[in-house]
């Protein structure tokens, strides 16, 4: 199942749509407003549809586990392109990749992908963005779910890994 929404986006997209319900009151025309609401209900359904899922760095499953399950430490992020926390934590965990050695695996997973599925029950990633630390024996050593990712924490983990 597509997830469109959740706690974070609802959160933006309502508002705004709100907004432009609103601002569209001063219209004294019942049919120019009509038409108003019409096409401003379209576009933000549009916006909802082209949020695709996308961009995991692994193309299967298969490659998650064995990435999961190599020698090497896992940085875990779960996310989703309709989550508007994971996508502002892009830029941190951007930054937390060019801080990270080269003997951490950096693991990407959008949760709307199917190659995602099982790992989002098995690490009981119920809320996005998730990240998580993996040791090299398969431990989870940290882990962060909702809101934007904690730089610092992530990279005590990593440390520690």
């Amino acid at each position: 199942m597509i997830e469109f929404f959740n706690h974070h986006s609802a959160l933006i997209l309502i508002p705004g749509f709100i907004l432009a319900v609103v601002a569209l009151l001063p219209i004294r025309s019942w049919r120019n407003r009509i038409v108003l609401y019409t096409l401003s209900g379209g576009i933000a359904f549009l916006t909802i549809l082209s949020l695709q899922p996308g961009n995991s760095n692994v193309a299967t499953e298969i490659e998650a586990q064995a990435m999961i399950n190599a020698d090497k430490p896992v940085f875990i992020e779960f996310f989703s392109n309709s989550c508007a926390a994971c996508i502002a934590s892009q830029p941190i965990v951007n930054s937390l990749k060019r801080d990270m050695t080269d003997d951490i695996e950096l693991l990407k997973l959008d949760v709307q992908d199917r190659i995602s599925s099982t790992l989002v029950r098995t690490y009981g990633v119920y809320l996005t963005p998730t990240f998580l630390v993996i040791s090299s024996d398969g431990k989870i050593l940290w882990r962060q779910s909702g809101g934007l990712l904690n730089k610092s924490d992530a990279l005590k983990a990593i440390d520690a890994a």
